[in-house]
């Protein structure tokens, strides 16, 4: 029977009651239809003062609470709760489509449009295609997701390989990031455009981005090498530079480090007077040419035949792990 006044409350100076959520869900629904952005599920995020948190935390310490929801928790359960309903859209706390970010302080909100991480790979079928710049395997990758309406596009790729190398068999690893875009069903099947093949296109995540760029130098590949020999040899010598290279670890200079790679094995074929064909068989992360020509490599096939042997072609026919 006691008369008691209201007072404004200590944490957030009862800004429940001062924010307005239908405001919000329209204001971001306007957003997504200025923008044309497609989506499947979303986040929310809640930019709320200083003063409120430290206020959250200076109870939650005076009092002993070890558990506890928080107000930024709260507003966001309470705004994806309604966006839910108006939009028919999938609240995702993991991999959402896109964050909606909303400044309590002024009732603005932002829609921010997440990547796509496509996981693929991709074949050289020609001589003379770089992995970047004009005419390349970027190229074809940014034109092949072109419909996605990226802001931008970003290639990852497993390694690295010369405009000069063709990528035969399963293809090199790589991860497209289309950045912020407004589409988001990824091409499907094989993609074949000027010499360059798109294989195995599936959605991936960040993950497979830090993947490929740590393990690239894991992945075992099979090289095919077509070499002229500026000098003489016998059968017996080809047959000992075969037994040599099975199972030999070799050392290579590369910039200002030093690499050591394992030569699973070595296959000789020749073909016609001082030109062989090399199988080569390596864990990755190295460089054949100077595996072949002795640069900063010991052993190379060159010191061990005792002569100059030089490269004239370089195909990838596998890779994998």
């Amino acid at each position: 029977g006691k008369a008691v006044e209201q007072q404004s409350c200590f944490i957030c100076s009862n800004l429940f009651d001062k924010i307005n959520i239908n405001d919000i869900v329209n204001k971001v629904e306007e957003v997504i239809n200025e923008q044309g952005i497609e989506f499947n599920s979303f986040q929310v995020g809640s930019i709320v003062s200083r003063g409120i948190i430290e206020n959250e935390v200076k109870v939650s310490t005076e009092l002993g609470i070890t558990s506890s929801e928080s107000i930024k928790r709260e507003l966001n359960r309470l705004i994806g709760k309604a966006l839910t309903n108006k939009l028919g859209k999938r609240y995702s706390r993991l991999n959402p489509d896109v964050v909606v970010r909303v400044n309590t302080s002024d009732g603005s909100v932002s829609v921010e449009v997440m990547p796509i991480y496509i996981e693929a790979r991709y074949r050289k079928l020609i001589r003379g295609i770089p992995q970047i710049g004009d005419s390349s395997v970027a190229g074809v990758a940014k034109e092949a997701v072109s419909e996605l309406k990226p802001l931008n596009v970003i290639l990852h790729f497993a390694g690295i390989e010369g405009p000069e190398v063709r990528v035969l068999g399963l293809g090199r690893p790589m991860v497209i990031e289309a950045t912020r875009p407004l589409r988001r069903s990824i091409p499907e099947g094989t993609i074949t455009k000027h010499g360059v093949q798109l294989l195995n296109l599936k959605v991936a995540g960040k993950v497979q981005v830090r993947e490929i760029k740590s393990k690239a130098g894991e992945l075992r590949r099979v090289y095919r090498i077509l070499v002229k020999l500026h000098g003489s040899v016998n059968d017996e010598q080809l047959r000992s530079l075969e037994g040599y290279f099975s199972n030999r670890q070799i050392r290579q200079i590369m910039g200002k480090g030093r690499r050591v790679k394992l030569i699973y094995g070595l296959k000789v074929i020749p073909v016609y007077g001082s030109v062989l064909e090399l199988i080569v068989d390596t864990q990755g992360g190295f460089s054949v040419r100077r595996f072949i020509t002795g640069e900063g490599t010991e052993p190379s096939v060159s010191g061990t035949l005792g002569f100059k042997v030089t490269p004239i072609e370089i195909d990838i026919l596998n890779i994998w792990h």
